[in-house]
């Protein structure tokens, strides 16, 4: 990487980019790879008293860790000639078009930034290996990287990104769509009081159910479990009324279906109110030592190990992408946890015009157009807590801009940020793409409030974004550098428990053990 005493973009101030401890940053390009949320498958803004991150100044302005220098804003006023940006992504289907069409559509508002996107391949995974092997020559770096939420740490460490935070304070105009953002999100993407990402995708896991099951069981359809808790007590009704002869429930094997992604049991302990990991979640200081021995974590793993042995829960692996989608279709299970990224696809399902491309399936060996689900009744409810609904963290994909040395292309990605921040641009990301909306002006929209109350899809969509509006800013979830391997670890785990009979205890303290070295290592390529 280009060292910061020799790169001119930061030579005038004489300091490093912030990290809120100023510690080395000597990370290691082949630092293992992001894990995606599926194919189907977060965020910064300061609201008007900057004071979402639990009392603390989120860094979108005032912030003594950022520079206004470090972020070249001016630069594409000097520009003679269309500055050429290339922005890095790894969506699939309608999300992925989305974009294109956004960037089509801000290349012909202007004449100052051609912007050409580019899919790195069928997941975070495949595009953050792709990532770390460019570090090594940044010039091969994208300018703009759309990167999973669970990159963050990995992102700062890596020295090659600028925090949007110094944009902010070097645009002072940009202040007010910045402070326009839900202040989770907000929470979710400040590191040590300063704002990484510029802009933000995010989504909220959400319950999805068989409705005419729930009917047959003598469930209300409308009233959907709220608590994993219930959530087990549909299951068994469910299985109850199954062994009653009930006709339409003779095709169920399992009540519940979950792909095992640590992402669910993540939401569940942040809705807890329970930290992963030291130094306030990682949030005051890099995360040095694991905290998954907490009696959340093991409540979690313990709910899920007795729901897979008394056959109420159908385990499916992480790797397998589609198992727990066709489960639901099928009619073999009534309940899933599932993204909500998934709404504008299920929809699509049931309207017969799903295509293999609209979900990056074009391998499966079948035509979705020909799959029949139209009598498929589906409801969505909030992804259930321990305690309650829409309980728990921020998830998604968050935009950072890349420093090449090149000050006019950090100009150009940032008013490709700033186009996409817009408000129309983010109702057409929550309508196309079931990414949430994150503005206040953007849920305030005519069209999108029209879609939340008059279509299936909206008010689906409608449920996903009361979550992430109610999320608590003052516990936002973990910043961990391993969290690859975290979620490595603990997916493995919930396979143990659920599909092989394994001790949630004995796995917690292996799974436990793993972390803390991975922690460990993380640290080391820090130089710590």
């Amino acid at each position: 990487m280009t060292s910061m005493n020799s790169d001119p973009l930061h030579a005038s101030s004489g300091t490093r980019r912030p990290s809120a401890l100023h510690r080395s940053r000597g990370i290691r390009v082949a630092i293992a790879a992001v894990a995606t949320l599926g194919v189907l498958g977060s965020a910064c803004g300061n609201d008007s008293g900057g004071n979402a991150n639990g009392g603390k100044e989120t860094g979108t302005e005032g912030s003594s860790l950022v520079n206004a220098d470090d972020c070249p804003v001016k630069a594409l006023y000097d520009a003679t000639s269309p500055v050429e940006i290339t922005v890095w992504h790894a969506w699939l289907g309608k999300a992925r078009k989305n974009l294109e069409d956004l960037a089509t559509k801000f290349n012909e508002s202007q004449d100052k930034v051609i912007v050409h996107v580019e899919s790195q391949g069928s997941g975070y995974e495949e595009m953050h290996k792709k990532y770390t092997d460019a570090m090594a020559t940044p010039e091969s770096l994208p300018d703009f990287i759309l990167s999973q939420d669970t990159n963050t740490q990995f992102m700062i460490d890596s020295d090659t990104v600028i925090p949007a935070a110094a944009c902010v304070k070097a645009d002072p105009e940009s202040e007010a769509t910045y402070a326009d953002f839900n202040p989770a999100v907000v929470a979710a993407y400040t590191v040590e009081d300063v704002m990484w990402p510029a802009t933000f995708h995010v989504s909220q896991p959400v319950l999805y159910i068989n409705r005419n099951h729930f009917k047959a069981a003598g469930l209300d359809p409308d009233n959907p479990p709220k608590t994993l808790a219930e959530v087990r007590a549909a299951a068994e009704a469910i299985m109850a009324a199954k062994d009653k002869g009930v006709p339409e429930l003779q095709g169920v094997s399992n009540p519940m279906v979950l792909r095992l992604d640590s992402a669910w049991m993540e939401n569940w302990v942040t809705g807890a109110g329970a930290n992963m990991v030291n130094n306030d979640n990682g949030r005051s200081g890099l995360a040095t030592e694991s905290e998954m021995m907490d009696p959340k974590v093991k409540e979690s793993f313990e709910w899920l190990k007795k729901m897979a042995d008394d056959k109420l829960l159908n385990a499916v692996p992480f790797t397998n992408q589609f198992g727990q989608l066709f489960a639901m279709a099928l009619g073999q299970s009534s309940i899933l946890i599932e993204t909500s990224t998934a709404i504008t696809t299920v929809d699509a399902a049931i309207e017969g015009t799903l295509t293999n491309e609209d979900v990056g399936a074009e391998n499966l060996g079948i035509d979705l157009s020909t799959v029949k689900v139209d009598t498929l009744d589906v409801g969505v409810g909030g992804g259930p807590g321990f305690t309650g609904e829409g309980l728990g963290q921020v998830g998604g994909a968050a935009g950072y801009l890349v420093d090449r040395g090149k000050p006019e292309s950090i100009a150009a990605a940032w008013a490709f940020t700033k186009f996409l921040n817009e408000a129309p641009q983010q109702v057409a990301f929550t309508l196309e793409g079931s990414y949430l909306p994150i503005r206040k002006a953007a849920r305030k929209d005519a069209a999108l409030e029209k879609e939340f109350t008059s279509t299936r899809r909206g008010k689906w969509l409608a449920i996903a974004a009361d979550a992430i509006d109610n999320l608590d800013a003052e516990h936002p979830g973990p910043v961990v550098g391993p969290y690859n391997e975290f979620r490595d670890i603990y997916r493995k785990a919930l396979e143990s428990v659920t599909t092989q009979g394994s001790s949630a205890d004995q796995v917690l303290t292996d799974s436990n053990t793993k972390f803390n070295e991975a922690l460990a290592a993380y640290k080391k390529d820090l130089g710590g």
